[in-house]
């Protein structure tokens, strides 16, 4: 991980990116948009996330967002409030102001510092965020938990004509570090109370105003200890372009929501998230996904650059 975002702070400087503060920024790969608080939780600026049809978050209520625990003590964002927490955010922008990377640092009262990290993935079709847990105190933490909640309203049937799919593990429910899942995401994301609506259920396409609710526990954590993974979220024309997305960075579970089916079996749009690092296999068959032009515009001035220097030693 550090190895990749030295490389990503190389490319930025090379393309003339500078560093800001801020309280919000907006993140846009060239194929989404992504609103990103300083607490990690997503909708600021007024902007969920925007994809292929438009942004399936701001929709009705912004029910979305994360939460950790330890020994039993939680806090949360949800909604952009947050409760038990300080927050600081970092954005790296272009001259423009369309951002490609942002550091959320959130020191929670239970003693975890969570910090998630927001950069791009499968050619900027999906926005890869990286959380890493770490234990602040003197003393060791335990049952630490992680949960997060996402509320999906997709056009073209928003609500109750959305189709809701959870993926926990395997053969039918939870696994490795996934404690509990849920098609319910209408409360805060408090790591230490599960949802009982489908609860701990792999659902396929569930119809109703619906979203995902994962719960993820990581044990003992050990006096300035860390423990990482990362979710991707992402949204595509078809199910099928977003589960190739999701697959060709490895999820082990995942939650999307389609707005409709449509004539040739597919189901479109679809807006989603996965998670790897959890202690499961990978959950869907991986695959490239095409490089969005701006991005790879990236690339090739980086590339440019480390000819350049070549030819100059």
């Amino acid at each position: 991980m550090k190895t990749n975002f030295k490389l990503l702070s190389g490319l930025l400087l090379a393309c003339g990116f500078v560093a800001a503060q801020a309280a919000s920024t907006v993140l846009d790969t060239g194929v989404l948009r992504m609103g990103v608080a300083d607490n990690g939780g997503l909708g600021a600026l007024g902007v969920g996330l925007v994809g292929p049809t438009g942004d399936a978050i701001t929709p009705g209520c912004l029910c979305e967002g994360w939460g950790a625990a330890a020994g039993g003590s939680s806090g949360y964002v949800y909604g952009l409030n947050g409760s038990g927490i300080t927050s600081a955010l970092t954005t790296t922008t272009t001259a423009s102001g369309s951002g490609l990377y942002a550091q959320s640092v959130v020191q929670m009262s239970n003693g975890l510092q969570v910090t998630q990290t927001y950069t791009y993935a499968a050619g900027g079709s999906l926005f890869k965020v990286s959380i890493t847990l770490t234990n602040t105190t003197a003393g060791s933490l335990s049952d630490v938990r992680y949960a997060r909640t996402l509320d999906w309203d997709v056009t073209p049937g928003f609500f109750g004509s959305n189709y809701t799919t959870v993926y926990g593990g395997t053969p039918t429910g939870p696994g490795g570090r996934v404690l509990t899942t849920s098609t319910n995401p209408f409360a805060v994301p408090d790591p230490m109370v599960f949802r009982g609506q489908e609860k701990d259920l792999n659902v396929v396409n569930s119809a109703g105003d619906k979203g995902g609710f994962f719960v993820f526990g990581f044990g003992e954590l050990l006096t300035g200890a860390s423990v990482s993974f990362d979710t991707y979220i992402g949204a595509s024309r078809t199910v099928g372009g977003l589960k190739a997305a999701l697959g060709s960075v490895g999820v082990e579970a995942y939650s999307y929501t389609t707005g409709n089916s449509v004539a040739d079996g597919d189901w479109a749009p679809a807006y989603g998230y996965g998670f790897a690092g959890l202690g499961l296999p990978p959950s869907l068959p991986g695959g490239d996904v095409p490089e969005p032009a701006s991005i790879a515009l990236i690339g090739v001035a980086l590339l440019g650059l480390a000819a350049s220097r070549r030819r100059s030693a």
